[in-house]
């Protein structure tokens, strides 16, 4: 198959798990073709993301949250910018049309890009499209329901059918449920890049690894680093301009975000305080590292994300960055279930790609193993 990718481009889990898609396919003898990049005017291009695509990359404009304090939601500007940006939007929608009619894909792989759900839901002829993300879930009804949080809960249900219309839609899901195949909905293991399944945790690490979506929460950092300044901390964040790396004192470090460097730095610390992006949850789970939590301010998906990865058994949430709570983890989450569930995302996710082509799943499918670090047939 050709394939054709769709990925949003705010904070790195969606372009992670494009990345992590990519090996697959291409393991399994399909050719990714091109990438389009939803992002706001604020952002950058990670380079981790560039070079791991090794494809020219087209980038437009996307729906984009605005942020108050370069740290929490900010609702009405959120919704204003998005109302004075539309005909910017029908602009991408057409770039999307011209990228497809250029390149004739087999199928797109929309990782919760909007605009790829405006361009699925109102253009007829096109490639079936498949939409992968871990939002999906909130259609299903063995998820999480936050307290409260109603209108916000409402919204953010409308955007995510939005996102997926007239797609075939993939959940990526912490722990297994039944597929809803009558809502064209499959359940599938977090899509985690492989190098990850090449680190070896250490056991007894000995630093705080601390992610950032939005820069402004460096500040609750330096705040309780201050009081704290025995306890060792490293903490990636996107900062506009930043160094690759900014020495604060012997025990606190800032890195800019670096796909690599920040995997390489999870298989070596103790515990992963960060927001509460679904990726970051599923990378630690995997390395067995507890995690403390802090969904950003106003942004009800991280708040649900944060409830489901502590009934998951995977951490502790709170409101801020006060990282006394570290007292509350474990020294290791057991995760051998968790294991075997990632276990079954390639031979799901392939056959949901299959399946939406050609209506019946491929014949063999090339799946990677965990534990050996090899591709075999299934």
């Amino acid at each position: 198959m050709k394939i054709m990718f769709s990925i949003l481009g705010e904070g790195r889990g969606h372009m992670t798990q494009a990345i992590a898609v990519k090996d697959m396919v291409e393991r399994a003898g399909h050719q990714v073709t091109n990438v389009v990049l939803g992002m706001g005017q604020n952002r950058q291009v990670p380079s981790f993301f560039s070079s791991a695509m090794k494809l020219p990359i087209t980038r437009i404009p996307t729906l984009d949250f605005s942020y108050k304090d370069s740290r929490k939601v900010n609702l009405p500007a959120t919704l204003s910018g998005i109302a004075r940006n539309i005909p910017t939007y029908r602009r991408g929608v057409q770039t999307l049309k011209a990228v497809v009619r250029e390149n004739r894909p087999d199928v797109i792989v929309n990782f919760f890009e909007p605009l790829t759900g405006i361009y699925a839901l109102t253009c007829r002829s096109r490639p079936p499209v498949v939409a992968v993300a871990h939002q999906f879930m909130l259609g299903h009804p063995d998820y999480v329901r936050a307290p409260g949080l109603r209108l916000q809960q409402f919204g953010l249900k409308w955007f995510v059918r939005m996102v997926g219309g007239a797609s075939t839609r993939v959940a990526l899901s912490l722990y297994e449920a039944p597929d809803l195949f009558g809502k064209r909905l499959t359940v599938c293991p977090p899509i985690l890049r492989r190098q990850l399944f090449e680190m070896q945790p250490a056991p007894n690490g000995n630093f705080v690894l601390v992610y950032l979506l939005n820069h402004g929460y460096a500040e609750q950092i330096i705040r309780w680093h201050e009081k704290n300044p025995e306890t060792r901390l490293h903490c990636f964040y996107d900062k506009p301009g930043a160094p690759a790396e900014s020495r604060h004192d012997d025990t606190l470090t800032f890195h800019a975000l670096d796909g690599e460097k920040f995997l390489r730095m999870m298989a070596e610390c103790k515990y992963v305080a960060c927001t509460a992006g679904f990726e970051s949850l599923g990378e630690a789970a995997y390395l067995g590292k507890p995690l403390f939590l802090v969904p950003v301010e106003n942004h009800v998906e991280q708040q649900i994300n944060a409830i489901d990865a502590v009934r998951a058994g995977l951490g502790v949430a709170d409101t801020s960055f006060n990282l006394d709570r570290l007292t509350e983890l474990p020294e290791r989450l057991d995760n051998a279930g968790f294991h075997a569930w990632l276990k079954r995302a390639d031979s799901i996710l392939l056959e949901a790609l299959e399946r939406a082509v050609h209506g019946t799943p491929a014949e063999p499918a090339h799946v990677f193993n965990l534990d050996t670090g090899e591709s075999k047939i299934a």
